[in-house]
């Protein structure tokens, strides 16, 4: 049992001060263990997410250019076709344009919320060739 420290002796207030001193350190020492167990984990969790993540978006960044340059071929085509074929394809344009954009926010949301809505922009996309393939024949 412990006295009050009012009626320890010297050599009873020195030993009560060591283990006071230890437990901190102790105490310290459990703390900085859990950090650096902590900061290891988030390290090895960014190691291992990074790079499937970074993935996908390099992939939708090459296809984003390629539509851009189909876009850009297309628009040079449209000068030779009728008034009919040109309504069609200005028409499939601005679909094409319209998906390209939500490709451009759809990148910007992956940095921060992941692939949640990768699917469905890549299945409107889908659609918006389809229906400009369609209009060359190849549908």
């Amino acid at each position: 049992m412990q006295k009050e420290i009012g009626n320890m002796n010297d050599h009873e207030l020195l030993e009560e001060l060591v283990r006071q001193g230890r437990r901190r350190e102790r105490i310290e020492q459990i703390k900085l263990c859990a950090i650096a167990v902590l900061l290891l984990t988030v390290v090895i969790l960014a190691a291992v997410f990074i790079p499937k993540v970074l993935a996908p978006m390099r992939q939708i960044s090459q296809s984003m250019q390629q539509v851009e340059q189909a876009a850009q071929e297309a628009q040079r085509v449209l000068a030779g076709f009728d008034e009919k074929t040109m309504d069609q394809l200005k028409q499939t344009m601005e679909s094409l344009s319209e998906t390209s954009q939500q490709l451009r926010v759809l990148m910007d949301k992956l940095k921060d919320s992941g692939l949640d809505k990768l699917q469905s922009t890549i299945e409107g996309l889908n659609d918006s060739l389809g229906s400009f393939l369609k209009i060359f024949g190849r549908g």
